[in-house]
C-alpha cells in the first residue's frame, strides 16, 4: 500500500505531559519534542497536566482547538500510569500499528512495557508515548510521517 500524500496542512498541536513531578521549566522531553514540530513549521503549545484520569480527560476535552495531541508519559506498567486507559474512554477509534512501529523502531527492549499509541476522536489524533527524552527522539519521525496522511483520512467526506 503506497501513499503519497504531499499536501501538508497547518496542523496545530498540542503537546502535553502527563506528570506529577514536572514543571513546564523542567520538561525535557516535552521541549523536546516541541522543538522538532517548532523546526518543520507545526504551530505547538505546551502544557502539563497531573497523572489523573480526571485530569488528563479534561485538557484533552477543553483544548478543543488543536488537530493533534502529543501526551507525553503515564504510558508504563505502574499503577499512576493512566494516560492511555484514561484517553481509551473518551476516543472512538485506536490504531495499534503506532505503537507497534514505535516499539520496533526502540533499540531498548524496556520499550515492549510501554503503552504507546494512537487514539482518535473525531477528526482530532492523540499520540500516547512514553515520558523519556529518548521516547520523543523515536517517536517524532514517526508521528510526524503520520498526521499528514491521517488528518487527509479523518477529514475526507
Amino acid at each position: 500500500m503506497v501513499h503519497n500524500d504531499s499536501k501538508r496542512y497547518k496542523l496545530r498541536v498540542l503537546i502535553v505531559t502527563v506528570s506529577t513531578s514536572r514543571t513546564l521549566d523542567s520538561d525535557v522531553s516535552g521541549v523536546s519534542i516541541e522543538k522538532r514540530f517548532r523546526n518543520e513549521g507545526i504551530a505547538t503549545e505546551r502544557t502539563i497536566c497531573r497523572d489523573d484520569e480526571d485530569a488528563i480527560i479534561g485538557t484533552l476535552l477543553s483544548r478543543n482547538d488543536f488537530d493533534v495531541y502529543v501526551f507525553v508519559g503515564g504510558t508504563g506498567p505502574s499503577r499512576l500510569d493512566v494516560t492511555v486507559e484514561s484517553l481509551r474512554k473518551v476516543s472512538r477509534k485506536e490504531i495499534s500499528g503506532f505503537g507497534e512501529l514505535f516499539r520496533q523502531k526502540s533499540n531498548n527492549q524496556m520499550a515492549y512495557l510501554s503503552n504507546a499509541t494512537l487514539l482518535l476522536k473525531g477528526e482530532k489524533q492523540i499520540y500516547c508515548i512514553p515520558g523519556s527524552p529518548d521516547a520523543t527522539e523515536v517517536a517524532y519521525p514517526i508521528i510526524s510521517s503520520f498526521i499528514n496522511h491521517l488528518y487527509t483520512e479523518l477529514t475526507k467526506e
